[in-house]
């Protein structure tokens, strides 16, 4: 159903169908126009040779009454052309007062009827009818002029019908018509889907980008110079004048963190120190201990982001040795037995089959940690937070379940992102790098994370390491 709604919403789809439209009603115009034409050239040559002969036998019936007509059309009768003819002398009480049918006119019925004989006795005889006959495929056209003497002549001809005539045109013009149009259709879709090919392109790329946050991507430069070619051009301009403009940010957001840190841990001693060297009430002690707590805080987010920097540019240290992946799982979930129970929450640990992988247990232990922290933190009391781990073809697949609330499907994409909290985030603690740290510290495995709505809700955080890291 997919492929057929996409079929249903293609431009290239409309823009044929919309030529072919068109076309159709251009070629029936046209075909109208024709055939109108060819009928009243048709008609009116049959009127024009029968107004002539008009015009010749009224001049014959003024010059030699109506005895001298008859005799001239008697003598013109030797030629098909006049014997074919049908005329006729009316009178004033419209009486016939002469006429002339053409044979193939008449059609003769006769029909066996019984009749007296007159002495008593019934006897059979033969009754002849004649009659004009008439068929769809025959018209008559007839000409009249007034005679002296209040008389009317009247010639007339049988002809074709022109709906007859021309029904072997209408025949081939449904035909032609129907293969014109069906070719119109495929040729103008193909070429309208050659010509619309940049912006699907175009669409392609912005759902991409949308889908995996990937600012690199770029929609392929069309050969040709036309306006597609120019919107293409133009659409990757902003795409780069934007990726330049968020590097520029996360350059200024990286130098911040690294030149905030020294004087955060300077002023983090003197802190500590003043409260050693204690001589103070206890409002200036406990003064400095928020001092300390707030700086420590800072502290860690500077040196989340730097971490997160390091390994989004390739150069997080990792110290790589060969370790159970289940059992990293196991270690960083039973840190936090005691919290998922004082939330009211079941903890439950599925580890199977060894799973041997070559990576840095600490890193994975840390990313592990926080995902576990951040499902119970959104799993409501009574709920269940499940740690996996388990091979997946050539994949090491750590996976944390839960039975919460799950994370929006528009937002799946983002939330790895920095700084990034979901709008039923807001109300939890937290620095919102969390899932970014976890992300840039399987991308320095050569792995990856992603996440996912259960099929009974709740959402489904994934840790990959491929079969090159195992």
């Amino acid at each position: 159903m997919a492929g057929v709604e996409q079929i249903r919403r293609s431009l290239a789809l409309r823009f044929s169908l919309w030529f072919a439209g068109w076309f159709a009603i251009g070629f029936g115009a046209i075909f109208a126009l024709l055939y109108w034409t060819l009928g009243e050239e048709i008609e009116s040559r049959d009127y024009e040779d029968l107004q002539q002969r008009l015009q010749q036998y009224s001049a014959v019936y003024g010059q030699s009454g109506a005895r001298g007509l008859q005799r001239r059309i008697a003598e013109d009768s030797q030629q098909p052309n006049v014997r074919s003819l049908f005329l006729r002398l009316v009178g004033p009480s419209g009486s016939q007062v002469w006429g002339k049918i053409p044979p193939d006119w008449l059609e003769e019925d006769q029909q066996k009827v019984v009749v007296p004989d007159g002495w008593g006795r019934w006897q059979e005889q033969t009754v002849s009818r004649v009659r004009i006959t008439q068929t769809a495929e025959r018209d008559l056209a007839i000409v009249s002029q007034a005679l002296p003497g209040n008389l009317l002549l009247q010639i007339g001809r049988a002809t074709d019908s022109r709906e007859a005539l021309l029904e072997p045109l209408r025949r081939t013009f449904a035909w032609v018509a129907g293969v014109v149009v069906m070719v119109g259709v495929g040729a103008g879709y193909l070429t309208a889907r050659r010509a619309t090919r940049p912006l699907r392109s175009v669409v392609e790329t912005a759902r991409n980008i949308v889908a995996t946050g990937n600012l690199d991507a770029r929609v392929p430069a069309p050969a040709s110079e036309d306006e597609v070619a120019e919107l293409v051009r133009h659409f990757n301009s902003v795409l780069d004048k934007n990726a330049g403009l968020l590097w520029a940010m996360r350059e200024a957001l990286d130098n911040v963190a690294h030149d905030l840190r020294t004087p955060l841990a300077g002023l983090r001693l003197t802190a500590e120190e003043a409260l050693q060297k204690g001589g103070g009430d206890a409002a200036t002690a406990e003064t400095f201990g928020d001092v300390i707590e707030r700086s420590d805080q800072v502290l860690a987010l500077l040196r989340a982001l730097m971490e997160i920097s390091e390994a989004e540019a390739g150069m997080l240290k990792l110290t790589k040795v060969p370790c159970a992946l289940g059992e990293i799982a196991r270690h960083a979930a039973e840190l936090y037995e005691e919290v998922a129970e004082a939330e009211e929450l079941t903890l439950t640990i599925e580890i199977g089959a060894p799973v041997p992988v070559m990576a840095d247990p600490t890193r994975l232990r840390q990313a592990v940690a926080n995902l576990v922290d951040n499902a119970i933190k959104y799993t409501p009391a009574g709920g269940v937070v499940t740690v996996r781990a388990k091979r997946e073809g050539a994949d090491r697949v750590v996976s944390i379940s839960d039975t919460g609330p799950g994370v929006p499907e528009s937002e799946q994409a983002k939330v790895w992102e920095r700084l990034y909290r979901c709008d039923q985030s807001r109300s939890k603690s937290g620095l919102g790098l969390g899932l970014s740290m976890v992300r840039a510290i399987m991308l320095a495995h050569g792995g990856d994370a992603k996440v996912c709505n259960g099929d009974a809700g709740g959402a489904v955080f994934e840790l990959r390491v491929p079969a090159s890291e195992g």
